[in-house]
């Protein structure tokens, strides 16, 4: 089970005030060697503490040239940028517990010698940014590795620790969790050892205030989901980002694999789908295929398709947010079911048409010109987007949008100065209908005031 990051942040509270104590180095800078960067010995045995600096840490660790039995170090606000203490370390070959607090230093340029008799180590608020797997190989005794609150982004790899270690902490630090943390849970006998693993929050831009564990727990599943099924193995499995409602998405890219048909299936909340530069024919399973019904972005591009009107009226269609069709072998497509479509999605922000054979036909062309133009905003490549079309005996290739209804439907351009024959027809009919009510108004006026009715009323029988 996982927390909320809001329940984690309130369990964590407590680690971010030290605790004042003599093995702490809370208000170290109020002790009065700290001016001088200097080391003191307490009166319990064997704790030296270090405050700014480690100036007199040599002659107060020796007596008469013998070095003096200390069990316990505490280093406190080191000014130094690189920690390369490695020589004052080796003159506590009884040491049991070391502390290393509010450094500025940011990374340690030595691993850890033998040391047969330290157990524990506290390396804490510091500006420590990077530190090795192997930097703690060599100590064989050590139970206790205290890591919180500094400035670490990413572990290379698990920590080489002796086999009888106990508990690593590594809360507090701006974990960036698109790194490999799967160990985590994929490596049990490691993962368990940090013993505070359900505290640790990942700060990157992708899975800013997750928990690590929940954001592992996801890229593990999706990594055993796309090992299981032959057809995703050598595919590409990563986590987009995960919502607010702790629902992940995922991304699979299967391009240039030589995929002969879009994949039967495809993990659960899978919303985009790159299977670019294959051999894919038919787009079937975006109509009949469930594992289809939540992938919102398709790059079909440099494939073989060559129809896509089994799309018509289908879910996918009416809800797909990006579909790139660049680079196949589309001659035509029902253009109403399209634009039916775009009317009605509210989640459609891109399609890609170009570097297809399409056919201009009168008919066609004129609809495809249409939709390009009323899309065009939608349509990245609109301006890209050639046909061919018959000219007289000749076919010619050009921009959709820059051809006419004349280009494409094979019509020759009207002459301002000529008329054509059914406009001349029209303007007859107009002006015998223009004549007929003027003669009909002539007679009406004649038989009001004269009482004459035309001679062709008289005539008739």
């Amino acid at each position: 089970t996982f927390t909320t990051p809001s329940s984690v942040a309130s369990t964590s509270t407590a680690l971010i005030t030290p605790k004042a104590a003599t093995n702490s180095c809370a208000h170290w800078q109020a002790e009065p060697a700290a001016a001088d960067g200097n080391c003191t010995r307490l009166a319990q045995p064997g704790l030296i503490r270090c405050h700014g600096g480690m100036n007199n840490l040599q002659r107060l660790n020796s007596k008469h040239g013998k070095l003096l039995p200390a069990k316990q170090l505490l280093l406190c606000g080191l000014p130094q940028a690189v920690f390369n203490r490695l020589g004052e370390l080796q003159r506590f070959p009884q040491l049991r517990s070391l502390t290393i607090e509010y450094g500025d230093f940011t990374e340690l340029t030595f691993d850890f010698p033998e040391m047969f008799h330290l157990q524990a180590i506290n390396i804490s608020w510091t500006n420590l940014t990077h530190i090795s797997s192997r930097t703690f190989k060599r100590l064989h005794t050590l139970k206790i590795l205290d890591l919180r609150w500094n400035r670490m982004i990413q572990l290379d790899g698990p920590l080489i620790l002796p086999h009888t270690f106990q508990q690593l902490y590594l809360a507090g630090n701006p974990w960036n969790c698109t790194r490999n943390f799967k160990w985590l849970l994929l490596q049990p006998e490691k993962g368990r050892l940090v013993a505070d693993r359900d505290e640790l929050m990942c700060t990157d831009g992708k899975y800013r205030e997750l928990q690590m564990m929940l954001v592992m727990h996801y890229k593990v599943k999706l990594r055993k989901e796309c090992e299981s099924h032959e057809e995703l193995q050598n595919c590409t499995c990563q986590m987009t980002y995960i919502q607010r409602s702790y629902t992940p998405h995922y991304t699979i890219n299967c391009s240039n694999l030589q995929f002969h048909h879009l994949p039967s299936y495809l993990p659960e909340n899978t919303s985009s789908l790159y299977v670019n530069d294959n051999l894919i024919s038919d787009v079937n399973p975006l109509r009949d295929n469930p594992h289809y019904r939540s992938v919102w972005d398709i790059q079909l591009s440099n494939n073989r398709i060559s129809n896509i009107d089994v799309l018509e009226d289908t879910y996918w269609l009416q809800n797909f947010r990006m579909l790139s069709l660049h680079g196949n072998l589309l001659r035509k497509f029902q253009v109403f079911a399209v634009d039916n479509a775009l009317e009605d999605n509210r989640n459609v922000a891109r399609l890609l048409f170009s570097k297809n054979p399409w056919h201009c036909t009168c008919k066609f062309g004129m609809r495809l010109r249409q939709l390009l133009t009323k899309y065009k905003d939608i349509v990245d490549d609109a301006w890209n987007v050639s046909c061919t079309y018959s000219n007289g005996d000749e076919l010619r290739h050009a921009k959709v949008l820059s051809l006419t209804r004349e280009d494409m439907c094979n019509v020759e351009p009207v002459d301002e100065w000529f008329m054509h024959p059914i406009d001349l027809l029209n303007c007859i009919f107009a002006s015998l209908i223009i004549l007929i009510l003027g003669k009909l108004g002539y007679d009406y006026y004649f038989y009001r005031y004269h009482g004459r009715v035309p001679w062709i009323v008289m005539k008739m029988p």
